[in-house]
């Protein structure tokens, strides 16, 4: 009597802890599930604050490097227009090292280059 007593009993046991078992551990795996895509969220937002940081960076540093160029032309600018003599010089030199049947344009007083005017052949009638 006693053993069917003991079998009754764990077999309520069973029925009983075999459906909250399953509860629980469902619970258990919907926590997990949740707690794993909550870090695969924040390992998403790390590495887009990454990005947008590691942007701005290089966005400051590109207004930098432009700050630092735009300085030296205005200096070399105002010191060209200050002292001219190195730009006539240059010019000189790219004179002397132009090919002989180089065409060379002179501006007018209007700035407009006479173009060819002694090259071309009159045509005879």
């Amino acid at each position: 009597m006693i053993e069917i007593i003991s079998l009754i009993v764990l077999v309520a046991f069973a029925l009983w802890f075999i459906p909250t078992y399953r509860v629980w551990a469902s619970q258990k795996s919907g926590e997990a599930d949740l707690a794993q895509a909550h870090k695969e969220q924040q390992v998403q937002v790390a590495k887009a604050q990454g990005r947008l940081d590691a942007a701005n960076l290089n966005k400051q540093a590109a207004v930098v490097e432009a700050e630092a160029v735009a300085a030296q032309i205005e200096k070399i600018g105002a010191n060209l227009t200050k002292h001219d003599l190195y730009l006539k010089w240059q010019w000189i030199k790219m004179m002397e090292e132009r090919p002989e049947s180089s065409v060379i344009y002179v501006p007018t007083e209007a700035n407009l280059p006479i173009l060819e005017a002694g090259l071309r052949k009159r045509e005879v009638l």
